[in-house]
């Protein structure tokens, strides 16, 4: 196989298979957070889930955050892996799975309804509607980004085996046929929202691969990603 993936439904299968899985799991989990759980604890019952299933690679290790104002802050207890999950709290779960060699990425995000996060999500609803409307016009990726400034965005090849090549910012040039995993990020007033999706251009035009997986943050500077 290639180092990037040519449009292909066969090839990409045993990726869509892997991704499946990470999403699996990441649900799974999510389902069973309890009440003083420390985000550790999330990162391990993730790993293990992945290990059990034949999925996990070390290189890759899960990553948890919970965000929300305690009601009390005590010392150690709300520094990176020990912040301590509460009802309520906003959380971002992300997994890679690894499948015969093919890493697929997946993230989870919860729980939905935040009203202070409804703006940054039309705004992303609008830009994801627009980004393959656009390139199918003939329009670059750059000029697309011009249309929504306060989406920060990058764009890469991507392989559907190994590590990620080296990303770029958005450019001027268009799009060769290939995979293409976008990132993108949008931030005001303390809320975030962060997110990875693929693209496929082929023949047929410019599509996302699947609905993307939302990263959202309450009071995000407080999140590490």
């Amino acid at each position: 196989m290639t180092a990037f993936w040519t449009p292909d439904q066969q090839a990409l299968a045993p990726y869509l298979e892997a991704k499946g899985l990470a999403e699996k799991c990441l649900q799974i989990i999510a389902a069973a957070l309890q009440p003083g759980m420390t985000e550790t604890d999330c990162q391990l019952l993730i790993r293990d889930w992945l290990r059990a299933h034949q999925l996990f690679d070390p290189a890759r290790p899960p990553r948890v955050r919970f965000s929300g104002r305690p009601a009390r802050r005590r010392f150690g207890l709300n520094r990176p892996g020990r912040r301590r999950y509460r009802p309520g709290m906003s959380y971002i779960l992300q997994c890679d799975a690894v499948l015969n060699g093919y890493a697929a990425k997946a993230a989870l995000c919860g729980p939905e309804g935040h009203t202070q996060l409804a703006p940054l999500q039309q705004q992303v609803d609008a830009w994801r509607q627009a980004l393959p409307e656009a390139l199918a016009r003939g329009e670059t990726p750059q000029q697309v980004a011009e249309q929504f400034p306060a989406i920060r965005q990058h764009y890469r090849l991507a392989p559907i085996t190994g590590n990620l090549p080296e990303g770029n910012r958005i450019g001027e040039g268009a799009l060769i046929q290939g995979l293409w995993q976008w990132q993108y990020s949008l931030s005001e007033a303390g809320h975030g929202m962060a997110g990875s999706a693929f693209l496929i251009v082929d023949d047929l035009g410019a599509r996302w691969l699947n609905e993307p997986a939302d990263a959202l943050g309450i009071n995000s500077t407080n999140l590490t990603q």
